[in-house]
C-alpha cells in the first residue's frame, strides 16, 4: 500500500521500522510515532496501524490530534499472553472488577473524526469479539469492516487503499 500511496496518489507516506519491534511497548511506539508526525502537519496525519501498530493507534489518539485512523487486526484484550501485557497497551481487570490502564475512548474520538477498523471472521490470532469490543468503544457502525476470509490481514487487500484514500 506504501508504494501504491506514494507513487501513483503522490501522498507522503511512513512505512519504517519502528523501534523495539519485539515487544512493541506504548512507551517507546507512541512517542515515536508523535516524532513522526511532527515532521509533517500533525493535524493532518492519517495512521494506519495493524496488529500491535493498532493498539499503539489507538492510544496514540487518546493523546495527539488526528486527521484519520484506520485500525486493522485491533484487539481489546491482551488475550492473556504476558508479553502483550508487557506492551502496557491493553485494559487490566483490579481487584474491584474495573479496569487499570482502560481505554479513553472519549478522548479517541474527541482527538479523531475519522475511523475505519477492519477485522476477519478467520483471523487466526484475534478473536472477532475483540474486534466487536474496539467497534463498540469507538461507536463505529458504517466504517466497521468485518471482511470474510483475510486471516490477519498479511496480504494487500484494496478496501485497505480505499479506506485510506477515502480520508484524503
Amino acid at each position: 500500500m506504501f508504494n501504491i500511496l506514494k507513487s501513483e496518489h503522490n501522498l507522503p507516506c511512513v512505512c519504517e521500522n519502528f523501534p523495539d519491534p519485539l515487544h512493541a511497548r506504548r512507551e517507546i511506539w507512541v512517542p515515536h510515532m508523535r516524532s513522526l508526525a511532527l515532521k509533517e502537519d500533525p493535524h493532518n496525519v492519517i495512521l494506519v496501524g495493524h496488529s500491535s501498530g493498532a493498539q499503539a493507534a489507538l492510544r496514540y489518539a487518546e493523546l495527539y490530534v488526528v486527521h484519520g485512523i484506520i485500525l486493522v487486526s485491533a484487539t481489546y484484550t491482551d488475550l492473556g499472553d504476558s508479553h502483550e501485557r508487557a506492551s502496557h497497551y491493553y485494559p487490566q481487570k483490579n481487584a474491584e472488577g474495573g479496569e487499570t490502564n482502560p481505554y479513553l475512548f472519549d478522548e479517541m474520538k474527541k482527538n479523531c473524526k475519522n475511523w475505519h477498523q477492519f477485522h476477519s471472521d478467520d483471523d487466526p490470532f484475534i478473536p472477532l469479539k475483540e474486534a466487536e469490543r474496539i467497534r463498540d468503544g469507538l461507536g463505529l457502525t458504517t466504517t466497521y469492516h468485518m471482511l470474510p476470509g483475510r486471516s490477519h490481514f498479511f496480504e494487500f487487500d484494496d478496501a485497505l487503499l480505499d479506506a485510506v484514500l477515502s480520508l484524503c
